[in-house]
């Protein structure tokens, strides 16, 4: 193992350091595809950087991009097949951020 032992690194400074990270309530109260709207609404950018990556990874092994495709378009609808409220916070999730539901 390679990384040396660190101390004194609470609380976190120094040139990589961001800030703090962001508390998020979700309300389950709201309806199902509603409740991760105010997140998505900060991290959508973030999110499509994490699934253009993971299209790029799949891609690279399967550069017909077929694979992707088949995903994105052609098994979204599985998504139905889940139990009440994951199906519908999914789909509010694919609506607020812009990403195909698959």
């Amino acid at each position: 193992y390679g990384e040396e032992c660190r101390s004194k690194t609470y609380p976190p400074s120094g040139p990589t350091f961001k800030g703090n990270v962001p508390t998020y309530v979700i309300n389950l109260d709201l309806p199902p595809s509603k409740r991760w709207d105010n997140l998505m609404r900060d991290k959508k950018t973030e999110l499509k950087t994490v699934v253009q990556n993971i299209k790029n990874i799949v891609n690279t092994f399967f550069p017909s991009g077929k694979i992707v495709d088949i995903v994105d378009n052609k098994i979204a609808h599985l998504t139905a097949t889940l139990p009440y409220p994951f199906n519908e916070e999914l789909q509010g999730i694919a609506n607020a951020s812009g990403i195909p539901l698959g």
